[in-house]
């Protein structure tokens, strides 16, 4: 089987798939993990339009057996839309850069790896910037704007009217998490919902306060005895996953803009409940636009380059020959928007209440 050429390498097919694959690999990324679950949503032009459903949750009457059958209330539906996220970047590799950085006697693969290791990078700063809109939209809010997202050219904000309750200090060793803190945020999200609590999104300072929780600690131990009789292996790190029947996921992503701070993605001080994995589909969305990269071969001359478009929906990434100096420019990004469905799905629970402070001595 013939290597492949340099320009194979640089097709739009190999570029895109390697950002997709790249960007599929990173990790820190809880928020966007939960959307793989998301209901696809596939605009054709340049905003996104979902549907927000209001099911009713009263009873059916009961009737006699020559009554007539009384009316029920049609769904409450709401249409949203909104303006999807451009997230783009390019790279110039000079001729050098491709060529030099190589062993002895090598030229292709070590211009392949070099073109890897610039697109694994591309990819991460892609997937940085789902992350953030993706814990922005479980969070109940997009902001996009040069501030929080340094370089970019647009100002906009997306709401998500997602439920808040205040919870009791989680980082208290002798709040009653198992037997009351739960337990009434479990029945909180039910009443909202219409369905049970499934999952847990937290910081992992949340998964500290847990392991400092003396009645939590009761239920670790629980948990081990079980492991311990039925024999399973006891090695492995602390399980969440049965305490208060929920699926429990921690998130430490980080970011850290140009000139900035490090920053998390996700507050210490939020827990935010969901339903189970199998209903995400119903609450939460995800939109690919469509974008059109150049289909030509990337060594022909621009009016060859340019006489075949291609359309992507999501990821793309193409690259263009320069001259002075040469090298090869690669452009890469994604375009989309991650949406909830539902809003009145999910609960978001502050689990760090501000403390009050002390009374005044007169």
């Amino acid at each position: 089987m013939s290597e492949p050429t340099l320009e194979d390498l640089l097709s739009v097919d190999t570029l895109t798939g390697l950002v997709r694959r790249f960007a599929d690999q990173s990790e820190n990324r809880t928020c966007t993990a939960l959307f793989k679950r998301a209901k696809r949503l596939r605009p054709e032009g340049r905003a996104v339009k979902w549907e927000e459903v209001a099911f009713s949750r009263s009873l059916a009457p009961v009737t006699g057996p020559e009554s007539p059958h009384p009316q029920a209330r049609r769904l409450g539906r709401t249409w949203r839309s909104s303006v999807m996220v451009m997230v783009k970047a390019y790279k110039d590799l000079p001729g050098s850069h491709l060529f030099l950085e190589r062993a002895p006697g090598e030229d292709l693969a070590d211009a392949k790896a070099v073109i890897a290791d610039e697109l694994i990078d591309l990819a991460n700063l892609i997937q940085n910037t789902r992350e953030y809109l993706a814990c922005g939209a479980l969070l109940g809010k997009i902001q996009v704007d040069p501030q929080r997202v340094p370089g970019s050219e647009l100002t906009f904000e997306v709401d998500f009217d997602i439920p808040q309750a205040q919870g009791a200090d989680w980082s208290d060793p002798d709040t009653k998490l198992r037997s009351s803190e739960l337990l009434r945020l479990k029945r909180r999200f039910k009443d909202s919902a219409g369905t049970k609590a499934g999952l847990v999104l937290a910081d992992e300072q949340v998964e500290g306060h847990l392991v400092r929780n003396r009645e939590v600690a009761g239920f670790a131990r629980e948990a081990l005895a079980r492991q311990v009789l039925q024999g399973e292996s006891v090695g492995q790190p602390a399980q969440w996953q049965g305490l208060a029947g929920l699926g429990w996921h921690f998130t430490d992503g980080t970011y850290k803009p140009e000139g900035g701070p490090v920053t998390s993605y996700w507050p210490e001080d939020t827990a935010l409940l969901l339903p189970e994995e199998r209903r995400l589909s119903q609450v939460l969305g995800w939109a690919e636009g469509k974008v059109f990269v150049p289909a030509g071969e990337v060594f022909a001359d621009a009016s060859q380059a340019l006489a075949g478009i291609r359309v992507l929906r999501g990821y793309y990434a193409y690259a263009k020959l320069r001259s002075d100096p040469i090298g090869i420019r690669v452009y890469a990004g994604w375009y989309g928007l991650p949406v909830v469905i539902d809003p009145g799905a999910l609960l978001r629970v502050n689990v760090r209440p501000a403390a009050v402070p002390a009374p005044v001595a007169p």
